[in-house]
């Protein structure tokens, strides 16, 4: 399809954007859920999730075909929010003081608290992308059972494996995270 640019253009049409609307209402209150755990943002999450809609519409024939919509239209979302943290890093690159003026930038400041607040998920999160270096099922099974808060079928079914892969791969990955982070095994702390 041509638009009046001579340009390809991907929008859907009104049968797809229908079949869109059905898929994205209801996997949108699942899709916010992953953006707020991986933002801690509320609004920051909706304005991520917007963008992958937005993604999942201009791709919709693809999802659709796809032999697992589901884990596509996740992917897109996983790309929206790494997206907005590019986004938000350049503008924020980009921001100057206004002299004379209240006005210091675009954008909230973050705080001392809020960087403490932070600082507990940097050490999951470089150990996480080491396990995910090493053993990708392993780490994509850990991020969706407690970052995300799948059921083992839920996981099964997002990364095409059984059940009983999903439970080993977490098992394992936990076990390996727990020696990135130089964590001591459960009940064998320093009593």
């Amino acid at each position: 399809m041509n638009d009046s640019s001579g340009q390809g253009s991907d929008l859907t049409q009104p049968a797809e954007l229908q079949a869109f609307g059905v898929f994205f209402a209801k996997h949108k209150e699942e899709f916010l859920r992953i953006a707020v755990r991986r933002l801690r943002n509320l609004h920051d999450a909706d304005e991520a999730l917007m963008d992958a809609g937005i993604q999942m519409c201009r791709k919709w024939p693809r999802i659709e075909a796809h032999p697992n919509p589901l884990a596509l239209a996740h992917t897109i979302l996983r790309t929206a929010i790494t997206d907005f943290y590019r986004k938000r890093a350049r503008h924020t690159s980009r921001e100057v003081s206004i002299p004379g003026t209240s006005y210091t930038a675009y954008a909230d400041t973050p705080t001392v608290d809020d960087i403490l607040t932070l600082r507990g998920y940097d050490r999951l999160d470089r150990a996480l992308d080491r396990l995910r270096a090493r053993a990708p099922q392993q780490a994509e099974c850990v991020r969706l059972r407690y970052l995300e808060d799948q059921t083992l079928d839920e996981i099964a079914d997002q990364l095409s494996i059984t059940k009983e892969a999903a439970k080993a791969n977490i098992q394992k990955g936990r076990k390996n995270l727990q020696a990135l982070m130089d964590l001591p095994e459960p009940g064998k702390g320093d009593s």
